[in-house]
C-alpha cells in the first residue's frame, strides 16, 4: 500500500509557502476535491461540512475515515506523486 499524509504535512515537507486551506479551494475548484455534509452528533439539527476527493481525485490520495467521526472522511495524498498534484496547484495559482 502506498504511503500517504495529510495536505498540510506534505506542503510542508515540499516547503510550499501555501495554506492547505488555500490548497484545498484550489482542489475543489479543480474537481479533484469537494465539499461534503453530515449531522453533527453534538448539535441537533447542525450539519458538519468535510472534505472528500472525488472520483478524479482518487488518482492522488485516498479518503480516509475519521476515527472521531465515523461516516466522515479526510483527504490523504500519496506522497510518491504528491509532486503532480502540487504542480496542478501552482498552475491554477499563476492562471
Amino acid at each position: 500500500m502506498e504511503k500517504t499524509d495529510s495536505i498540510t504535512n506534505l506542503l510542508k515537507l515540499n516547503m510550499v509557502k501555501i495554506s492547505a486551506v488555500k490548497a484545498n479551494k484550489i482542489l475543489v475548484a479543480l474537481e479533484l476535491l469537494v465539499e461534503k455534509e453530515r449531522p453533527s452528533s453534538k448539535y441537533a439539527g447542525k450539519m458538519k461540512k468535510y472534505k472528500a476527493l472525488t472520483e478524479d481525485g482518487l488518482q492522488f490520495g485516498v479518503n480516509v475515515e475519521n476515527r472521531n467521526s465515523p461516516g466522515q472522511t479526510t483527504p490523504h495524498y500519496f506522497v510518491d506523486t504528491f509532486d503532480q498534484l502540487l504542480k496542478l496547484i501552482q498552475q491554477e495559482i499563476k492562471s
